[in-house]
C-alpha cells in the first residue's frame, strides 16, 4: 500500500512540474508550430515585414490586417494569433535578414509589404524551402521573380486610370485642355509606382493628353521636391499635375505656392491636379478645391479580401487565384465627408 501511495506522490509532483507528459495538450512555446491552446484551438505566429511604417496609412493597413484575420481565425480552428511586426526602414537588405530572422523564429506565416518589388523573390524563395506560406501586401512582387504563395492589394493600375479619367474627363467638360502636364512618380522599385505610371498613361492615351514630363521621386520628400521645383520652372504653361501619392505631396504644394499657382478650382489661374492615396493631409485641400481628384485606398475591402486567403493557406489550402486586388474609390470635394470607408478619416487630425 505504501509503494502505491508513493508512487501516487511522485506522478502528483512530475504532473505539477511539466514532466510529465500522459494525457492533456502540450504547448509549444516562441517558436511557433501550430500550438493548442486549452480551448482546443491553435495558437499561431504571423511575422509582418514592413518595408516602413512612416504614416497613418501603415497603421491603417496592420488594423485591416489584423481585425479581419482576427475576427475570422476561430472559424478556421485558431483561437490566437501572435503578431511578429519588423520595420526595414526602406533597406532591402535589412528586410531580407528580417525575413531570415521570422523564418528562424518558426513564423506559420510571413506577410509582407515589400520595400523592393525584385529583391523580395529570394525571400519568398527562402520562407518556401522553410515551408512557411509567404503572402504579399500591397506592393507585388515584380513578375520576372519568384512569386509568393499569394497577393492581395489594391489595383494601382485602376487607382491612377480611374483619377487620370476623372480628371481629364472634367477638365474637357468645362473646356480646359491639359497643358505641359508634369506627372511625379514614386519609386521605380516599387511595383505600384509602376503600375500607376501605367494607369495614367492609359488614360492620357485615351483623352488625347500628352505627359510632358516625369518628375522621379523615389518617394522622397526632398527629391521631389527638387525634381518638381525644376519641372515646373521649365515648363510654366504647365496647368496639370499629377502625383504619385499624397505621401509626397507637401513638396508640390511648396513650388505652387511659391509660383503663386496655389489657386482653387473655379478661380483664375488654378492647376488641376490628380493625386493617389488620400493621406490625412490631403482632405482639407481636397475639401477646399487644390486637388481635384484622389484615388482613395479602400483598406477594409483588402483585410476583407485576405483574411480568408491567408487563413486558408495556414490550413494548406491554397487559394482559388494567387493575385487579388481590389478597387478603390476617386475622391473628390463632392465625396470626400460621405464616401463610406474612406480610411483617412479616422487618422485626420492625430
Amino acid at each position: 500500500m505504501k509503494k502505491y501511495l508513493l508512487f501516487a506522490l511522485v506522478l502528483v509532483i512530475l504532473a505539477g512540474t511539466g514532466l510529465y507528459a500522459g494525457g492533456g495538450s502540450q504547448k509549444t512555446g516562441s517558436s511557433g508550430g501550430n500550438a493548442t491552446d486549452a480551448s482546443g484551438g491553435k495558437t499561431i505566429k504571423i511575422g509582418i515585414t514592413w518595408a516602413h511604417k512612416n504614416d497613418s496609412l501603415f497603421y491603417g493597413m496592420e488594423k485591416a490586417i489584423k481585425s479581419n484575420m482576427e475576427a475570422k481565425m476561430g472559424s478556421y480552428g485558431i483561437s490566437k494569433i501572435v503578431w511578429v511586426d519588423i520595420i526595414a526602414n526602406d533597406d532591402a537588405k535589412k528586410q531580407a535578414t528580417d525575413i531570415q530572422d521570422l523564418i528562424t523564429q518558426k513564423c506559420d506565416m510571413i506577410i509582407s509589404y515589400a520595400f523592393d518589388s525584385t529583391a523580395i523573390g529570394t525571400s519568398i524563395q527562402a520562407a518556401r524551402a522553410a515551408g512557411i506560406p509567404f503572402v504579399m501586401w500591397d506592393r507585388d512582387a515584380d513578375p520576372k521573380t519568384t512569386q509568393p504563395d499569394a497577393f492581395v492589394g489594391l489595383d494601382t493600375t485602376a487607382q491612377a486610370y480611374t483619377t487620370g479619367v476623372a480628371l481629364f474627363k472634367k477638365m474637357k467638360e468645362v473646356g480646359i485642355t491639359p497643358t505641359d502636364v508634369i506627372s511625379v512618380v514614386g519609386d521605380l522599385a516599387d511595383q505600384n509606382a509602376l503600375n500607376r505610371i501605367a494607369g495614367l498613361k492609359k488614360a492620357a492615351d485615351e483623352y488625347g493628353v500628352a505627359i510632358k514630363q516625369e518628375v522621379p521621386s523615389e518617394w522622397n520628400a526632398d527629391k521631389a521636391l527638387s525634381g518638381f521645383s525644376a519641372a515646373f520652372l521649365a515648363n510654366p504653361n504647365c496647368n496639370t499635375v499629377f502625383v504619385a501619392s499624397d505621401f509626397i505631396f507637401t513638396p508640390i504644394q511648396s513650388v505652387l505656392e511659391q509660383a503663386g499657382k496655389w489657386i482653387p478650382n473655379g478661380k483664375p489661374g488654378h492647376v488641376w491636379i490628380g493625386s493617389q492615396d488620400v493621406f490625412p493631409p490631403a482632405l482639407q485641400p481636397i475639401r477646399d478645391g487644390y486637388i481635384d481628384f484622389d484615388g482613395a485606398y479602400d483598406l477594409d475591402a483588402m483585410g476583407k479580401a485576405l483574411a480568408p486567403i491567408a487563413l486558408d493557406l495556414l490550413n494548406g489550402k491554397k487559394p482559388a487565384q494567387q493575385k487579388t486586388v481590389v478597387t478603390g474609390v476617386v475622391i473628390s470635394k463632392d465625396n470626400v465627408d460621405t464616401a463610406p470607408n474612406l480610411w483617412t478619416r479616422d487618422y485626420e487630425g492625430k
